[in-house]
């Protein structure tokens, strides 16, 4: 790799890390800001609640929505528009005047965040070879730690000083001034699928039904030159119905999407009710229970470019299937602690690392099972089924933690992590690897059919 074209991959890190971290923060933010939210438009704590839900319903949605539309015009018009609808979306969150407009506008904005996450994370699998792809993925990724350890007491800190509009005036700050940044930094790309001339855009791949193929059939070009795209098709439900269905037959992306669902549940659902236990068991306050987050958080902050640095170098798929199976030990055991508080504060750090640990090699994981032309379709198939995993792991949780106590909630989510682990020992097949793509019984992860290897490689970014 040339140092013009680290020099550009670095730059791309950065303004990916920032926009993950301002649609993190805005949305991690809210929670902080509810008792004056609360008391401002005179809601009560169900009404409040909405305001998360329909963020998240919306990011779902547009997520699930746009994943086709995202392979077919590029990630760049993409991450810039839902920028651009983000930034705008949040000033008027600080600008509204009764509740009906404030969950209006939380329902633009998490439309946006979702878009934005799909992006990013599609974004860095088309520029990264997969030999690099999880060190991007883990420098990136760590914008999402360190949104709610830095982002969210900087938001409250705000809201403290002068008032709950000035925080989202302050995000929306922060993403005004990464438009100039990501109208520089973005590459230009002409989507394999718009270049394909008729039929299926896998097909241009000739690989559409290879489990795992990562082909870099995308051109790259610097930022400046214009592309005009005319391959938008319209998004119908059979198109979207089309789109999905490539996967359901596919093992590899179809154990991704699974265990992702896993993850998403176990986690949160976890998460959920570590506060009310550790009010019930230990006595803690609201502080101290923030620090327990805090240090949790400054952990997988800490091990998220370590995590990906380490699993380019002795593969993605083991160092999720043996983070993961560590975090499941730890959400087994943790609840069952009693009496040895530094232990459980230890315990948490160590969490926050397993998750990191376990989430940016995932992602990248997810990034090679599908071909450049269906990426973005298969993470936002992927999204969708993590926020119905946290709707059903929330739900689960609360039944148990009512019925049987918090143990139990622990139990549950680590048979669900350990689950997650088995799904992607079994069934997916590491990029490189026998039997995987670009091993010797597979297909080459980077090579594209009459071209030259992925542009990342050749310093073209």
């Amino acid at each position: 790799m040339t140092e013009a074209s680290r020099e550009g991959n670095n730059r791309l890190i950065g303004v990916l890390f920032g926009l993950m971290f301002v649609a993190v923060a805005d949305n991690q933010m809210i929670s902080p800001l509810l008792p004056d939210l609360m008391a401002a438009f005179g809601m009560g704590a169900g009404r409040a609640g909405l305001l998360v839900s329909v963020y998240a319903i919306a990011a779902a949605v547009v997520s699930f929505a746009i994943g086709p539309l995202s392979d077919r015009t590029g990630r760049r018009k993409m991450l810039i528009a839902a920028l651009i609808v983000f930034t705008a979306a949040t000033l008027l969150c600080g600008l509204a005047w009764d509740y009906a407009s404030l969950v209006a506008f939380r329902a633009v904005t998490g439309a946006a965040a979702g878009a934005l996450s799909l992006n990013i994370t599609a974004c860095i699998g088309d520029h990264f070879p997969y030999g690099r792809r999880g060190t991007a993925m883990g420098l990136v990724m760590s914008g999402y730690f360190a949104a709610m350890i830095l982002g969210v007491p900087a938001g409250a800190f705000v809201a403290e000083a002068w008032s709950w509009r000035w925080a989202f005036g302050a995000f929306a700050g922060a993403g005004l001034l990464l438009w100039a940044p990501a109208l520089v930094v973005l590459p230009h790309r002409v989507p394999a699928a718009g270049r394909a001339s008729t039929g299926d855009a896998a097909g241009a791949a000739g690989t559409a039904g290879t489990v795992g193929t990562d082909h870099a059939v995308n051109a790259t070009h610097p930022a400046g030159t214009a592309q005009t795209v005319h391959a938008v098709h319209a998004v119908s439900v059979t198109s979207l119905a089309r789109s999905y269905g490539r996967f359901l037959t596919r093992t590899g992306p179809l154990a991704v999407i699974a265990a992702s669902f896993l993850v998403s549940a176990s986690t949160v659902g976890f998460i959920t009710y570590v506060g009310t236990w550790l009010r019930d068991a230990y006595g803690l306050s609201t502080d101290w229970i923030g620090m327990v987050f805090l240090f949790s958080g400054l952990g997988a902050l800490l091990g998220s470019p370590l995590a990906g640095y380490l699993s380019d170098r002795v593969g993605k798929r083991g160092v999720v299937v043996v983070s993961g199976l560590a975090m499941a030990g730890l959400l087994a055991t943790i609840p069952w602690i009693t009496g040895l508080l530094p232990v459980v504060f230890a315990g948490f750090i160590l969490t926050g690392i397993a998750g990191a640990f376990r989430h940016a090699p995932l992602q990248a994981l997810v990034t090679a099972m599908a071909s450049d032309e269906e990426r973005g379709t298969l993470i936002a198939l992927k999204n969708t089924l993590a926020e119905f995993g946290i709707a059903g792991g929330t739900a689960l949780c609360g039944v148990l933690y009512v019925a049987f106590g918090y143990p139990i909630v622990g139990a549950a989510c680590g048979v669900m992590a350990a689950a997650a682990s088995f799904v992607i020992l079994v069934w997916v097949r590491e990029p490189g690897g026998p039997g995987g793509p670009g091993g010797p019984d597979g297909p080459d992860v980077n090579a594209a059919p009459g071209g030259p290897a992925n542009p990342a490689e050749s310093g073209q970014i």
